[in-house]
């Protein structure tokens, strides 16, 4: 059997027409409903998906938002960062116990018998700390031995006193930050009440937010001053305490040396 068998070429043509009517064409058949059409989202919408999608507020908003007493914590901050810079810069090593200074007095002392002169004109050649207090035990050592201890001693004490003044500002900085953050916890928690009571905030959550947006702002913001300083301040006065350490040393060295010049 051929193709041109006319049964064969009819079945044929009815089989392409059933495919050609099954083939999707994207159209409703005839007389079908249309699907209905998606109706648009109103302004309303569009403008909250809008808001929704905005970035976080920066640092800056975020700092705005902590009302009147953000500027006494902003103080603070800056007395915490010049002081913290003034007491590294004045606590080096090098500026309390001069390695090249100690070297030079060593040879000055062992030399017998002592010139007071020339001593004294090499401490004032090198002022620091260590300096001033051999400073003032060589002007008393035609005085008794436990005179001359004494001296160092106040000596000493006087130089002490002056490495922990500054460091006085951290340590007051760190305890007067967090109360700042308080009274803003409290100034906010006072506006959102206020709201309340008044009637203003019925409604709009908006009000109350911006009295606990100050009162989380402040708090955070003291706390963030407040431990750097503590932090800063007892790591300075652990190096003052190391350092008064060694200058206890090199003045129990000193008395010893110079013990045999003592006045009777």
């Amino acid at each position: 059997m051929t193709l041109r068998h006319p049964a064969v070429l009819l079945f044929a043509f009815a089989l392409a027409v059933s495919a050609a009517m099954l083939a999707p064409t994207g159209r409703a058949p005839a007389g079908a409903p249309e699907p209905p059409l998606e109706a648009a989202p109103p302004p309303e919408a569009n403008a909250q998906a809008k808001d929704q999608n905005q970035k976080l507020p920066t640092l800056f908003e975020l700092l705005e938002r902590g009302g009147p007493v953000m500027y006494p914590i902003y103080l603070c901050s800056f007395l915490m960062v010049a002081f913290a810079i003034e007491r590294a810069v004045s606590l080096r090593r090098s500026k309390i116990l001069p390695p090249g200074f100690i070297l030079g007095l060593r040879s000055l002392v062992g030399v017998r018998p002592l010139d007071r002169g020339k001593i004294l004109t090499y401490c004032q050649a090198h002022p620091s700390p260590i300096a001033r207090i051999f400073q003032a035990a060589v002007r008393r050592l035609h005085r008794p031995l436990p005179e001359i201890e004494k001296t160092i001693e106040d000596a000493g004490a006087r130089e002490v006193r002056t490495l922990r003044r500054n460091c006085r500002v951290l340590s007051a900085v760190a305890y007067i930050a967090p109360l700042l953050g308080l009274l803003g916890t409290v100034n906010g928690m006072i506006l959102c009440f206020s709201q309340v009571s008044t009637g203003e905030a019925l409604g709009r959550a908006e009000r109350l937010a911006e009295g606990i947006y100050q009162a989380l702002v402040t708090t955070a913001a003291g706390l963030t001053v407040a431990i750097p300083a503590a932090a800063l301040y007892l790591m300075f006065m652990a190096k003052i305490e190391k350092l008064v350490s060694e200058m206890d040393d090199l003045s129990l060295e000193f008395v010893e040396s110079v013990s045999d010049e003592a006045g009777g």
